[in-house]
Parts: C-alpha cells; structure tokens; sequence
C-alpha cells in the first residue's frame, strides 16, 4: 500500500533514508508551465516528473491522458529519470489537479513496488508553510536500469467498461464536476454530455481541507461509504481524462482493502462511443455478490 506523509516526514525522510528520490510531478490545464515553474522553485534535491512523456501518442480518445503500453519505452523513460526499481519514490505537486496521485498510479501500473510509493501531503505549499528549502535550476541525473511489468489489474479499457455494463461486478465513481456528471456542458470537442450508467458521482474537492490537504482517513471513508459505495466490493475510477481519477485510487488505497482500477480512457473515451449514447441514468443494482458488512467491519465479502 501506498503512503501518505506530511512535511516534517519528508524532511526527516530524505535526510535518513537510503536509496530514495523526489518528484514534482506537477500538471496544470491552464497556460502555465509546469517544467518551468519546477526549474524557477522545487524542493530541495527533487526532480521533475514529466507525466505526459508517458501518454499514448495515438489514443483512441483524442485530448485524453491514455496511458503507454509500451513497456520497454516506459522503463527507458524511468531509467532516463534516474528511478531503480528498489526505489523509495515520493512524488508532490503544485497543482489544483493532485496529478502526485497520477504519476503514484503510473508507478503502480509499470510493476513498482506499491509498499515504495508516496505523497507528500499539501504538496508544495506545505512544504513552505513547513518551512522546507526549495532551491532552483535543472538538477544533475544519474540515468539507472529499470525494469517494467505492466499490472494489468490497475488498469480498465473501454471493452472492460462493457462486459461491466452486462454482468456489474465493480462500482464506478466519477471525479468530474457534479455539473458535467448529470449533463452539462463538456470542454473537449466531440464529447457528449452525462456519465456511464450505474455510477457514482464526487468531486474531489470534497477530500481535501481549505489549504489542500487530505481530510482525515476516517472521514474520507465516511464520505465515500456515504455516496452508497460498499468499500468492501472493487471500485473503478472515472474522470475527463484520467489525469485525476488517480487521486480517488490513491485515496481507496488508503481507505480500504478491496481492489481498486483506473479506467484508462474516462468520459473522454467514453463519451465518444455509440454504444451507450442514450439518457444515462443512475441505477441502483446491487454490485454483483456483495453484501454490505456492519460500518466497522473491513471484511471484504465480493
């Protein structure tokens, strides 16, 4: 499982843990440069983490985050990054989008270790707020070898939204906006309005503090056992793009033991297909074989 650590943490991290690196791993919608940001101010002894070097040139979503599938161009990038599979890798941001939580996930997904991973609560604003040393410039990189095996089971692709349309087996939460979910407008050209049937709806939003950090692990359990998801069945993950969604993985990860995936495409894919054109509509079916326990037990029963 992965970690979620605070500032004083990670100073006292970085200074006596062995064999350990740090990402900016910043992503932005609007005009700003997230590479340049990173070189003008960064943590101190951090590197940036180019997300989109990792996007499928040529999705069958266009303008949507769709992931490589490429192994060995994945660990060439990795490698290039100075990352070794023995790595503890701690990953922050200076974005509203928590894209840290994207490139944790990316790591999951190319066979990282999931016990190495980490996000430095609050990003770099609490950092600063901690009084942590930033510094400025390119940092020098030390190219190492790295190995990927891609984890198929983090991952869900279009034809797998499906067959979980026919026979539903695991619950899909949406992180767009409320208004987007139940049928507002949509930024991407050739997108429809509405969401996938029989999903969730929360905006992120709703698990973060006023100064951007994670609410307590109780009360984001409350808050995802109050939309009605049963924490002890599979979830799947939605977004526009899949550039956020992984904050919600992130997050289950955190909250509970049941598996949890990332659909790869999001509404951007979806949105886009014929099949499920229709009015959609929210549908209370029970989950396939699950059974909701007691609020105090974490027995998976799916």
């Amino acid at each position: 499982m992965p970690f979620l650590i605070n500032a004083a943490q990670l100073d006292k991290f970085r200074k006596n843990q062995k064999n350990i690196l740090l990402f900016d791993a910043s992503v932005h919608t609007n005009e700003r440069d997230a590479r340049q940001e990173f070189l003008d101010k960064h943590i101190i002894g951090s590197h940036f983490f180019d997300l989109q070097a990792f996007n499928d040139p040529d999705p069958t979503a266009p303008h949507s985050n769709m992931i490589l599938d490429d192994e060995a161009r994945m660990a060439a990038l990795l490698g290039k990054m100075g990352i070794r599979n023995d790595y503890k890798i701690v990953f922050y941001d200076n974005s509203s989008l928590h894209t840290s939580a994207r490139a944790l996930w990316l790591l999951k997904f190319v066979g990282h270790n999931p016990n190495l991973l980490y996000i430095l609560d609050g990003g770099l604003a609490a950092w600063e707020r901690n009084k942590g040393k930033t510094e400025v410039g390119q940092p020098v990189i030390v190219p190492r070898s790295y190995s990927v095996t891609l984890q198929s089971q983090w991952m869900r692709t279009l034809k797998q939204m499906k067959d979980n349309m026919i026979t539903p087996t695991e619950q899909i939460i949406d992180v767009r906006h409320a208004v987007r979910f139940a049928g507002g407008p949509e930024p991407r050209e050739g997108v429809r309005s509405g969401h996938i049937p029989d999903s969730f709806s929360t905006p992120l939003s709703i698990f973060f503090t006023n100064n951007g950090l994670f609410l307590s692990v109780d009360k984001m359990r409350k808050k995802i056992r109050d939309l009605g998801v049963n924490l002890n069945c599979p979830v799947i993950t939605s977004c526009g793009s899949g550039m956020t969604a992984p904050t919600l993985n992130f997050i289950l990860d955190l909250i509970s033991t049941a598996p949890n995936a990332l659909y790869n495409g999001s509404w951007t894919e979806w949105g886009r297909d014929a099949l499920y054109a229709g009015e959609a509509t929210l549908d209370e079916r029970p989950i396939s074989n699950c059974v909701d326990p007691p609020l105090d037990e974490q027995v998976i029963t799916c």
